[in-house]
């Protein structure tokens, strides 16, 4: 069973290592996942299927608009290794030119995330872009937590695993939807970190202009001063290539 603790907030911007968190203003018990290497936090405040279950039968009952079954059903472990595949595609542009961005801009980028700081990836994926940007931090020597966000705790025990050795960049994963990052993002001993909230891929153009900027707001009202938000958007506009 996952042991859950209390975990304390270490003064003047030190880096303790959240192996587990319990809130204590209304919200369940945040857990680390049990793995003998890597730190995946259990942040889900709800059983997924439940909220799966409660999303199909909803979307079933519209009486106006369009049905239609939530994207959550497309990413369990299959769904995200087949995505993955499909990015590796030359006819899948988006990863290969958010690549050529971070591998040329990684350096000027970093240099707006302070050391101290931790970085909260949103769908984190198979994280080779990401890790452009955590060289670029390690080689700048910035103390860095990295936090991977995802769906899966079986590809985030992969993807992490798969990360070099870090000197300075410390890695974790989150178990979770967008949602419970948002509620864990709240945490007291979270909020007061310093922080860069990540959304590579193009991801908020999945949604609708609404749902969009719900979910900008969202992690826009868990940021403090000095914090900042690095999001990928497909800029292309040929028909033919979309």
């Amino acid at each position: 069973m996952p042991v859950v603790q209390e975990a304390t907030v270490t003064p003047q911007g030190a880096m303790p290592r959240l192996g587990a968190i319990k809130e204590k203003q209304g919200m369940s018990d945040l857990h680390t996942a049990v793995h003998p290497k890597l730190d995946i936090i259990d942040i889900r405040r709800a059983a997924v299927e439940l909220n799966l279950k409660t999303e199909v039968l909803s979307s079933f009952h519209k009486e106006d608009g369009p049905r239609k079954l939530p994207t959550l059903l497309l990413y369990d472990e299959r769904g995200l290794q087949l995505f993955e595949k499909i990015t590796y595609l030359d006819e899948y542009y988006l990863t290969n030119d958010e690549i050529e961005v971070l591998t040329s801009d990684a350096a000027d980028i970093v240099k707006g995330i302070p050391s101290g700081a931790m970085i909260i990836e949103l769908g984190s994926g198979n994280l080779r872009k990401v890790n452009l940007l955590l060289q670029a931090l390690e080689d700048a020597a910035k103390n860095i937590d990295y936090y991977a966000l995802d769906l899966s705790q079986q590809e985030l025990e992969r993807t992490l695993a798969q990360l070099p050795s870090y000197k300075h960049v410390r890695a974790h994963g989150l178990l979770g939807t967008y949602d419970d990052g948002q509620a864990w993002l709240k945490n007291p001993a979270i909020a007061s970190r310093q922080k860069c909230i990540m959304s590579l891929g193009s991801s908020v153009g999945n949604f609708d202009r609404g749902d969009a900027a719900a979910f900008l707001k969202g992690f826009a009202d868990v940021l403090g001063p000095g914090d900042t938000m690095l999001i990928g958007m497909d800029a292309c506009d040929d028909p033919a290539r979309v």
